[in-house]
This record gives C-alpha cells, structure tokens and sequence, in this order.
C-alpha cells in the first residue's frame, strides 16, 4: 500500500465514463444539455480542481464525439464489456497512484462528496482497519445497497481487474467485493441518484 505526501492533487488522475448504449435514454446522454452545459462537461469541470489531470473513457465508436472537451479520450480495450471495460482501459493509462472515476448520468454527485472521499486517503495506515489503506473507496446508500461509482481506487487494482475479467466476471461490485474496499455511507440517496430517461433529470432536481 501507498504512503502519501501532499499536495493530493498530484497523485490523482481524474477519469469520465462517457457511458453505454444510453438505450433508456433515446440519445446519448453524455451530450444531454437541459441547462445548456453537457452532463459530461459537468462532470468534467468537478474533477478538475480536485486532480492531476481528467481524461474522459469511451469506446471506439463514440470516442471523436467528445473531442469538443479538449481531454484524452481513452477508448475501451475490449467491447461491450460495460463500465468494468472502460475502467480497465483508465487504469491501464493512468499515470498516478489513485485513479477517481465520476459517471457523466449522476448529476447530484458534488465537489464535497469527492473530497470526503480523498480525505480518506490522507489518513494514515494505522487508521484503518487491520492497518492498511483501502484499495477502493466507494458509497453506500442508507438501505446498505452499494453505488460502484464514484470510485476512488488505486491504479495497481488494474491487475485483479483483468484476472475477474480473463474469467468472465465483469461485476463492478464483484470486483469492489474482491478488493479491499472501504465504504462511505451516504448523507442523502439523493446524491447518488442518476439519469436514465430526460425526464430523470428534473427528478432529480426536486427529489
């Protein structure tokens, strides 16, 4: 496990999914602007204060739609393998030791949840549990149920990532479940809600 010096800013890469199929949805929703700024610039803009540097994951066939943001588009290494595929292809080109991944459909996910989660990488390894750091840090909702994102999670988890994925088990909490993952529980369910439909979107605002 990691042994951490400041500023935090300098081991973290910040990382986008751009999405699926948005089959629900009827349109990509990464593109969704009901306010006229896109859900994936959104997501964009809250990773940047907090990281090194924020990079966007998206398969081949969509990667060219998001050159408008000016980031690094990663593009899937393996398709239609769902978020555990572009998660794989993000900690494959991540350059720090903590990869943070925001999904673009999770529009109440704000800056102070993020940095609750960075603050529990500062502790050190007598904090925790058994003495170590986590290697994933994510939420709970009140009900226990677990949100696979965000995630904050250490780039050297890419290798247990490929083992479960070499053997057919692409469950992003299968794979939090076989690391050593601390969870947070949520002051609200409402932050982690997300948009699956348009009309998703303006529930979200009053729920």
């Amino acid at each position: 496990m990691l042994t951490l010096s400041p500023p935090l800013s300098t081991i973290l890469t910040g990382a986008v999914l751009a999405g699926g199929h948005s089959s629900r949805f009827g349109s990509n929703k990464a593109l969704f602007a009901p306010d006229g700024e896109t859900l994936i610039s959104k997501a964009a803009d809250l990773l940047r204060p907090l990281v090194k540097e924020v990079v966007v994951s998206a398969s081949h066939a969509n990667a060219g739609t998001y050159a408008f943001l000016g980031l690094d588009i990663v593009e899937d290494q393996h398709s239609d393998c769902g978020p555990l595929g572009g998660l794989e292809a993000l900690l494959d080109r991540c350059s720090t030791p903590w990869l943070l991944i925001l999904t673009c459909d999770m529009p109440c996910v704000d800056s102070d949840m993020l940095r609750t989660m960075i603050d529990h990488i500062k502790l050190s390894h007598g904090s925790f549990e058994n003495g170590n750091l986590p290697q994933a840090i994510a939420w709970r909702r009140s009900d226990g149920s677990v949100s696979p994102f965000p995630l904050l999670i250490e780039k050297d988890a890419l290798s247990v990532l490929r083992s479960r994925m070499n053997s057919g088990r692409r469950s992003m909490k299968g794979l939090l479940g076989a690391l050593n993952t601390y969870y947070i529980i949520v002051p609200s369910d409402r932050l982690l809600s997300n948009i699956n439909r348009p009309e998703d979107w303006k529930e979200s605002a009053t729920l």
